[in-house]
């Protein structure tokens, strides 16, 4: 190969290496701004608000989230506990629903439990299921409650 040709044909994959970094970057990007933000618990039917989950950081390389989660009500009223977890992806696949998935946790240290959820971000919500496990309980069966969450991203 001549040394036109090497020079070229350098160029040229630098060239293309650029575009697929500028195209994966945009994706993070898009990712990150899809989940960072503040969302709110729907709570049907309650007399509270529901909790607010702020998502500060999405790491596009790791897919770990942090941020701070809000309870609407009791003894931990307007405190800020840390919020760890995952996001992950796949590409679309033909005929199929593609989603982000999404989980985090939470120590509510205020009542010695910790709360974890798991699920999916779909339509500018994330729907998930979480498990609350609380260190007192009336009843050995009752140290784990279960149920299922909505979260909105607020405008």
């Amino acid at each position: 190969m001549d040394k036109i040709t090497r020079v070229s044909y350098s160029l040229g994959l630098a060239a293309i290496s650029g575009l697929f970094s500028l195209t994966a970057q945009g994706q993070d990007v898009s990712l990150q701004n899809k989940l960072a933000g503040k969302w709110t618990q729907e709570m049907v039917g309650a007399r509270t608000g529901g909790a607010i989950l702020n998502i500060t950081a999405v790491d596009p390389a790791t897919g770990r989230i942090t941020g701070k989660y809000i309870p609407p009500s009791g003894p931990a009223l307007g405190k800020e506990f840390d919020v760890v977890g995952w996001i992950s992806s796949a590409p679309p696949q033909e005929k199929a629903d593609n989603v982000i998935t999404v989980s985090f946790t939470i120590s509510l240290t205020t009542y010695g439990s910790i709360s974890s959820e798991t699920g999916y971000l779909k339509d500018n919500k994330i729907f998930a299921m979480w498990h609350n496990v609380r260190p007192n309980a009336a009843y050995d069966w009752a140290h784990i409650a279960t149920g299922e969450d909505i979260w909105t991203k607020n405008p």
